[in-house]
């Protein structure tokens, strides 16, 4: 895909030069866990991370200061579309813009929209656009900015940068597509089911179905955690879920307090991607159970984590599901995709002794 057409005479989109940028971070690999992505940028080129509350993740800017990206992110709504995200930035951002064109498009196997606009700014023809996506809950717009005149000259920049955007780092839910029956036993299904085992667990209400490295950990009772045995204790990615009383707590959003309580005392601990959240795949009688998530990263022993809490109430019988996703933030991005299928290949049964 490339960002920057001909086609449109203008680039893909930011906020306007006009508005100043102040380098803070170092150019390189960027790696975001809370809205889940890569990017790496050249060198020369200066990045700044967001300002807390800000949708302007990760900002960039060529040496010479002519030419500005941005990579921006929001948690959306259920049910919020690529066009109604494309909508919202028109209309708050170049409201005043002149529409040079759009199309769909897709970039890094995510499908979306490209849209270009030309704005006139402090006596100098900006041209603005920008590829509008989802991934789940996530809407990425990657951006850029330079006068029109000097399109042509960062073009190939801004290809070669947004060419190493990398979706798809553990961020929030696994409410897609999730498969019906243990796809280890369904030869047509996707690759990346291929070699998963299925393990019942009664005696929790559920069937597990996991990949061979990884393996059951640290046994508890009421609880399943398995992890990646190919990292030392301290550093393993893990899937922990638990099984708690239907009278632990008074609903939902208690139990969520509860939880996030448990990781209050971690170091430099920051929440996010508080709310309700439903997943098909943890459902009794085809009705996904009420339930809630948040996020967390923090520090320990100085190593950057992340957790991923999900809180679903099951009702008959009556339990409480706590399930957990968490380790070293690197290694769950290097991990996502055989974690994300272990998730949505969850199946609810019934309980017995």
């Amino acid at each position: 895909m490339r960002l920057l057409t001909n086609d449109f005479k203008a680039l893909v989109l930011g906020i306007s030069l006009a508005l100043g940028f102040a380098p803070q971070v170092s150019a390189g690999s960027y790696t975001d866990p809370t809205y889940g992505f890569e990017l790496t940028t050249p060198d020369s080129w200066h990045t700044e991370s967001a300002t807390e509350g800000s949708d302007s993740v990760l900002k960039i800017q060529s040496p010479d200061g002519n030419a500005y990206g941005e990579v921006r992110a929001i948690h959306l709504n259920r049910g919020t579309t690529v066009e109604q995200l494309l909508e919202a930035f028109r209309a708050n951002v170049v409201p005043n813009g002149t529409l040079a064109g759009s199309a769909d498009d897709t970039h890094a196997g995510l499908t979306g929209k490209v849209a270009a606009w030309r704005l006139a700014m402090d006596g100098q023809q900006l041209a603005i656009g920008g590829f509008f996506t989802a991934n789940g809950p996530v809407g990425y717009i990657l951006l850029t900015v330079t006068a029109e005149a000097q399109f042509a000259t960062y073009s190939p920049e801004y290809d070669k940068i947004f060419a190493t955007f990398r979706p798809g780092a553990l961020v929030t839910a696994y409410a897609d597509d999730a498969p019906s029956t243990p796809p280890a036993s369904d030869p047509a299904g996707d690759e990346l089911f291929a070699g998963l085992v299925a393990e019942p667990h009664p005696e929790l209400g559920f069937v597990f179905t996991r990949y061979d490295a990884w393996h059951p950990d640290m046994p508890q009772p009421w609880v399943l955690r398995v992890g990646l045995m190919e990292y030392p204790a301290h550093m393993r990615p893990s899937i922990v879920i638990e099984a708690l009383a239907g009278d632990a707590y008074d609903n939902l959003q208690a139990g969520a307090q509860d939880l996030r309580g448990q990781l209050s005392d971690m170091q430099n601990v920051q929440f996010d991607q508080d709310g309700p959240q439903e997943v098909a795949n943890m459902a009794e009688n085809g009705t996904p159970m009420p339930g809630w998530s948040f996020g967390a990263t923090y520090t320990q022993n100085g190593v950057p984590f992340r957790q991923l809490t999900f809180l679903f109430k099951r009702a008959q019988p009556s339990v409480y599901y706590a399930i957990y996703v968490t380790g070293p933030q690197d290694i769950l991005m290097q991990h996502q995709p055989e974690m994300m299928r272990m998730l949505q290949a969850i199946q609810i049964v019934p309980f017995s002794n």
